[in-house]
């Protein structure tokens, strides 16, 4: 099986004693009134305001390039585009970002309170966790794209609604079990300007342990603070099984088609860098050797926000290259840069 893992991460030292079962991020929109239970927002926050300012140069990189391993036909690629590739910014301050270095990035929110968040991976499609549509009415949902400020629509700003979704069939709203959806937009937008598609896994086998991956969103930067209107992005190591086995989860929560991103026992520097209320459904993206971010995992569940014993829990997108596939209804999709 291939590696990404080019560092060893931190080893665990001991389990989290007592009750340790996994409550879901819940985010109530309009005093809970509009969210299911069976639906809870589970939100992607960057939760270390203070710490420097990781930088996406900062990522793991790829040392081979695997090969495109579709399970069926071989993707409809477009000749006009490339995939995963955003504009380098500096801003100063914290760990805030730009709509531009991530310019696939989607906030979604319903009767004007954000809630969720998505990638877009092709002209039509919108790549986010199931549990960010089921239950709700999708014609109340609003995707903005290419808006770094939350509180006010920018000029830029491109607009859509929902024309329709596809929601995994074996979705488990209560274990988070195969948490992912596609969206289709109204309209299409254009892919080779300012908004980029993001680049998803080049092979179902990959295993991306111990990559230091990096996730943006709006949400909140505490667990008890308010949902950021500013970008931000927070790089998490990616663990392996065995280290997610011996995290303060139920045994046999994680299943197969999820895997966690953080920390266990917090280094110095890293405390409280996690997934939080804000951001369900973002995205958590692997840097390649030719600059391309490809998007390996939906922020989904978690317990808290940068607790110890806790990390993040992500779907993970190698378990449904051929799912996607099949429902993208022969849309093209755009290479990376060296497949162009």
């Amino acid at each position: 099986m291939d590696s990404y893992a080019r560092t060893k991460y931190i080893p665990v030292l001991f389990l989290c004693l007592g009750c340790c079962y996994a409550l879901p991020r819940v985010t109530l929109l309009n005093n809970g009134r509009d969210l299911p239970t069976s639906n809870a927002q589970i939100h992607y926050n960057i939760t270390n305001a203070e710490v420097d300012p990781p930088t996406i140069d900062e990522v793991s990189y790829v040392d081979f390039e695997p090969a495109f391993t579709f399970p069926s036909k071989k993707p409809n690629v477009c000749n006009d585009c490339v995939c995963g590739l955003g504009r380098k910014t500096r801003i100063v301050g914290g760990n805030i970002t730009s709509v531009y270095e991530y310019p696939w990035l989607v906030s979604m929110s319903k009767k004007g309170t954000f809630y969720c968040a998505g990638s877009v991976i092709t002209r039509k499609h919108v790549l986010t966790a199931a549990h960010c549509l089921q239950g709700f009415d999708i014609k109340t949902i609003k995707l903005v794209l290419m808006d770094n400020d939350r509180s006010s629509i920018s000029r830029n700003a491109i607009v859509r609604r929902i024309k329709s979704t596809i929601i995994h069939e074996n979705f488990h709203s209560y274990t988070f079990n195969n948490d992912i959806a596609i969206i289709e937009m109204d309209e299409p937008v254009s892919v080779n300007g300012i908004v980029r598609t993001a680049c998803l896994p080049e092979g179902k086998t990959i295993d991306y342990t111990g990559a230091l991956a990096t996730a943006v969103g709006w949400g909140r930067t505490g667990e008890t603070k308010p949902v950021s209107n500013e970008l931000r992005k927070v790089n998490l190591p990616i663990l392996s099984q065995e280290e997610c086995d011996q995290a303060g989860y139920a045994k046999d929560r994680i299943t197969e088609n999820m895997f966690c991103a953080g920390y266990i026992l917090h280094p110095e520097g890293a405390v409280g860098r996690d997934a939080c209320f804000g951001d369900s459904g973002g995205p958590l993206h692997v840097k390649g050797i030719y600059g391309q971010l490809e998007v390996v995992g939906l922020v989904s569940w978690g317990r808290g926000c940068g607790r110890p014993h806790f990390p993040g829990i992500f779907t993970k997108l190698t378990n449904y290259i051929g799912w996607l596939k099949d429902h993208l209804n022969d849309e093209c999709v755009c290479p990376p840069p060296h497949r162009q």
